[in-house]
């Protein structure tokens, strides 16, 4: 029980002299009024631009007079509410939501519930009798705006001419309807047996049926909902949502073990798989060329924006594609992959090089193996052609560098000397002159 002090003043705010009470820290007497809400840093920050004549938004342009936004912010604001009213109406009708107001509308399949869709078609009478009568006193036509109206008429010829094209072809459509003996699409030939569409019209509804599906996915990517319920928002860099891509998932695994298990290629299921893959040899080769395909696309577009082609984020090294910590990584991955190959070769008894020949004894190589690895093309080293340079011990006389033993042979008939009165400068072995 709160203790009261021994006289209370009147309830006035603000209180003369509010009696204070010895055993808490609130003040007896005060109003009860609500005292004003706190107000926020960032209601603050935009008072503070506003006293400076500044944009609210980004604080660095003035906007024109009567005006908070400059226009380049008004135009994005204005863009970003358009988006969220695509996405709230898109999200709502998904839902079997009314477009507007988010309630249930009476009948099934409908945009609009009743009040939305008068209020709805009470503006669009009224917009449309707005430009009729703007376009009479102007003396235009009714219906395009653009060209003088016929003769007695408030349309031009053309317009007239499509709106006696519609009426027939609605006409039409219900005359193919009520008859069953001829196609509903065209009205020309008769449909097949159990349709009502001839077989050249039989695939009309399916493209239509794709085209529309093609559009509510595009809808759905423009303001980030998934584009297979699109009843909720997309995962991050993906076009689908979480539950849709886990039900997507178990379905591809379903589908995969079935194949598999029937010995067919896991991405057509028609061919056997080629020998030691689970797809056949043209699903290989078609991922392998969209996969290379990607590849340059992804390279080419880093490097018209200047960064890295692994990770995209950074810039890389002067006369390299990759920044040093991709490279690195992707050292580092390449050295993890060839110590593990290396240790199962070598305990299946296998060169650890070429995993098919066991190595020689007391080696760590097989013979083909060690002898690439020696070679001078694997080292990076040029074959260039034995050179022989004859030097005379005497005097030191240079008779010339030459291409064989047979030239360096003639050259010392030629200056009448032995090999014992002349040095040979070679890079080969001196069995090359043995028996000379």
């Amino acid at each position: 029980m709160r203790c009261m002090p021994a006289s209370a003043p009147a309830h006035t705010y603000p209180p003369a002299e509010a009696a204070g009470c010895r055993c808490c820290t609130v003040s007896i007497g005060a109003s009860t009024e609500a005292a004003p809400a706190r107000r926020s840093n960032a209601s603050r920050a935009r008072d503070r631009l506003a006293a400076l004549g500044l944009c609210l938004n980004c604080g660095r342009v003035q906007p024109p007079d009567g005006a908070k936004y400059c226009p380049e912010c008004k135009e994005r604001r204005r863009a970003s509410d358009r988006k969220a009213a695509r996405k709230r109406r898109l999200l709502r009708s998904n839902r079997g939501l009314c477009q507007e107001c988010g309630a249930t509308p009476e009948k099934p399949r409908r945009r609009l519930c009743e009040a939305c869709n008068e209020k709805h078609l009470a503006l669009s009478r009224r917009r449309l009798r707005e430009r009729k009568e703007e376009r009479k006193k102007a003396g235009l036509c009714v219906q395009c705006g653009t060209r003088a109206p016929a003769e007695g008429n408030a349309c031009c010829d053309d317009c007239l001419a499509a709106r006696r094209r519609t009426y027939r072809a609605r006409i039409d459509r219900r005359r193919r309807q009520a008859d069953r003996s001829l196609c509903i699409e065209c009205g020309q030939a008769p449909p097949v047996p159990g349709s009502r569409r001839c077989p050249d019209c039989q695939t009309l509804p399916a493209e239509r049926d794709k085209e529309a599906a093609r559009r509510r996915r595009d809808a759905r990517q423009a303001v980030g909902l998934c584009i297979v319920c699109g009843r909720h928002a997309a995962a991050r860099n993906r076009l689908a949502c979480e539950t849709c891509l886990a039900v997507e998932l178990d379905r591809y695994n379903r589908r995969t073990l079935a194949r598999a298990s029937q010995g067919l290629c896991i991405r057509c299921g028609q061919a056997a798989p080629a020998e030691g893959s689970t797809a056949c040899a043209p699903c290989r080769q078609e991922r392998r060329l969209a996969e290379r395909a990607r590849w340059r696309r992804r390279v080419a577009d880093a490097q018209a924006r200047g960064v890295c082609v692994h990770c995209t984020k950074r810039p890389p090294d002067p006369g390299s594609h990759s920044c040093p910590e991709c490279r690195e990584a992707r050292l580092a991955t390449h050295r993890r992959r060839y110590h593990k190959v290396t240790r199962e070769r070598q305990s299946a008894g296998l060169c650890p090089r070429c995993g098919v020949r066991p190595p020689e004894p007391l080696m760590r190589e097989c013979g083909p193996c060690r002898d690439r690895q020696r070679s001078y093309a694997y080292r990076g080293m040029p074959d260039l052609p034995t050179q022989y340079t004859v030097i005379e011990i005497a005097d030191g006389t240079d008779h010339g560098t030459w291409q064989s033993p047979m030239e360096v042979a003639a050259a010392l008939a030629f200056a009448k000397l032995s090999l014992d009165d002349v040095e040979n400068l070679t890079d080969a072995g001196p069995a090359v002159f043995a028996g000379r």
